[in-house]
């Protein structure tokens, strides 16, 4: 079990919330799914330290870093879609407007669109104002991920990285849809951006997102349905490559 000073590890307290209310509400820890974003997680870490190791070697030393950014950017929606099958086992199932989650009959095969969740929440904001205040303040940086995914995966965008002092990169689609910014001549230039900061960026976000606003507000949320909540008597924590760069780059002490 990995330990509080382990710098290969890093505690989750979304896990640790949705525990608690499993094995106080349910007498299960294990009562609501986290199987599948635990995975999925491990595999985004894995995206963010292939990046983040090579980020300083010279372009012949990393080949790979346009695929490593677009796989990056793949595993981050399906992180996203995970968060959104926690949240959503939260939910009544007979919620009125909520499709249910997709996938194989398998429960850790499924998924729920995150954005449809956020504008179910936020639209059912007297319902679930806990919940619907952490996704409407999430909503626009998920909605640029899932534009990014999109992207990549149905309209053929491919990252293009660009030599610099740190590199930068787009994404350039095969019909033109790049995105690209008015010049002061009248012209258009494409909008690059630094592969560091939005590797690492989208992944304090996420970070933020998942054990800081959406664990709080799942805490109030169970508060005010009066639903009891019990610590679990283990560690939760999270350990795979890539965290202890995470834990570096961002100071992070837990």
């Amino acid at each position: 079990m990995p330990q509080p000073d382990d710098p290969h590890s890093l505690y989750v307290p979304l896990f640790d919330t949705l525990d608690a209310v499993g094995f106080g509400e349910y007498e299960n820890p294990h009562h609501f799914n986290t199987g599948t974003l635990f995975w999925s997680l491990t595999r985004l870490f894995g995206c963010y330290e292939r990046i983040m190791s090579v980020i300083n070697l010279s372009r012949e030393e990393r080949p790979f870093l346009d695929a490593d950014l677009e796989n990056f950017i793949i595993w981050f929606r399906i992180v996203l879609n995970d968060i959104a099958y926690v949240t959503w086992q939260l939910l009544p199932k007979s919620a009125r407007g909520l499709k249910g989650p997709r996938g194989g009959s398998h429960p850790q095969n499924r998924e729920v669109s995150i954005l449809s969740l956020a504008g179910y929440l936020i639209a059912n904001t007297s319902t679930y104002p806990e919940l619907s205040a952490a996704f409407s303040n999430a909503v626009p940086w998920m909605t640029r991920l899932r534009k990014d995914r999109d992207n990549v995966i149905h309209y053929k965008s491919k990252a293009v990285v660009f030599e610099s002092d740190s590199p930068l990169f787009a994404l350039l689609g095969a019909a033109g849809t790049e995105h690209t910014e008015p010049t002061p001549d009248g012209g258009q230039r494409l909008v690059l951006e630094s592969v560091v900061e939005f590797v690492n960026g989208q992944m304090l976000t996420l970070h933020q997102f998942m054990h800081d606003s959406l664990a709080t507000a799942i805490k109030a949320h169970v508060t005010r349905l009066g639903l009891k909540s019990v610590q679990v008597g283990w560690c939760h924590r999270i350990t795979c490559f890539g965290i202890n760069r995470f834990r570096q780059n961002n100071a992070l002490v837990a």
